[in-house]
C-alpha cells in the first residue's frame, strides 16, 4: 500500500512516498514565489500513473484559507486520479506526534503570516495529545502574555515551535522545556501513523489571520 504525503508552507514544500510505514522517497525544496506550482514538480518525482496510491496525507491547518484550499484541491485531484483516500492531520498534530515522553502542559505555537502566531495548549490523554485551550491567534506580545499566565498555573510547562529564534524573543531560556520541529511531508506521515489521521477533516483557518 502506497501513501503520498504533501506539505506546503510559505517557506518550504516537500513530498514523501511511503510503502506501508516505510519511507521510499522524499524531496524538499525551499521556495520563492508561488508554492503550488513547484509542488507538482516534486510530486512528479515520487509517483507515476502506473503506481497504485492508496492514501494522500496533508495538513488542514490552521493557516491561510487560500493556501489550504489550494493544497486541498491538489490532494483531491490526485486522490480522484488514483482512487485514493484522503487522510488529514492538523498543523498542531504534526508537532505533537514528535513528542515522545508523554509530557503534559504543552503549548504549540508557530508564526504564520504578518507577525501573527497560531498557538494552542494541549494535554496528554489516551496516548494522544488533545486540546486544553481554544485555538488562539495573536502577535508576539499576545503570545508572551498567554505564556506568562499559563506558567503561573503550571510549573512544568513546555513550549514547542518551529524555530529557536522565537524562544529568545519570549525570554524562554529553559533548555529542557523547549522543543523545535520543522514540519514537512515526513512529519505529516508520522502524525498519521501515530494515530492523529482522520479522513477529510475541515480546513482550519482564523478570521484574525487577515487583520
Amino acid at each position: 500500500m502506497l501513501s503520498l504525503s504533501i506539505f506546503s508552507s510559505s517557506q518550504r514544500i516537500s513530498v514523501a512516498l511511503y510503502e506501508g510505514k516505510l519511507l521510499k522517497k522524499f524531496f524538499e525544496k525551499i521556495i520563492k514565489g508561488k508554492q503550488n506550482d513547484s509542488i507538482f514538480l516534486l510530486i512528479n518525482k515520487v509517483i507515476n500513473k502506473k503506481m497504485s496510491i492508496s492514501n494522500i496525507f496533508f495538513s488542514v491547518g490552521p493557516g491561510s484559507f487560500t493556501a489550504l484550499r489550494a493544497l486541498k484541491a491538489i490532494a483531491q485531484a490526485f486522490a480522484f486520479s488514483y482512487k485514493a483516500k484522503i487522510i488529514n492531520v492538523t498543523e498542531f498534530e504534526i508537532y505533537l506526534s514528535c513528542l515522545k515522553n508523554n509530557e503534559n502542559n504543552i503549548l504549540v505555537f508557530y508564526e504564520n503570516f504578518n507577525n501573527k502566531f497560531f498557538y494552542q495548549l494541549f494535554k496528554h490523554k489516551n496516548k494522544l495529545y488533545i486540546p486544553d485551550s481554544n485555538l488562539l491567534v495573536g502577535d508576539l506580545e499576545n503570545l508572551q502574555k498567554f505564556i506568562n499566565e499559563e506558567s503561573k498555573k503550571n510549573k512544568d510547562f513546555i513550549l514547542v515551535s518551529n524555530s529557536y529564534k522565537f524562544f529568545s524573543s519570549l525570554n524562554w531560556g529553559k533548555k529542557d522545556k523547549k522543543k523545535v520541529f520543522k514540519p514537512c511531508a515526513k512529519l505529516i506521515a508520522n502524525a498519521v501513523f501515530s494515530g492523529y489521521g482522520q479522513s477529510n477533516k475541515s480546513l482550519i483557518y482564523h478570521h484574525t489571520y487577515y487583520e
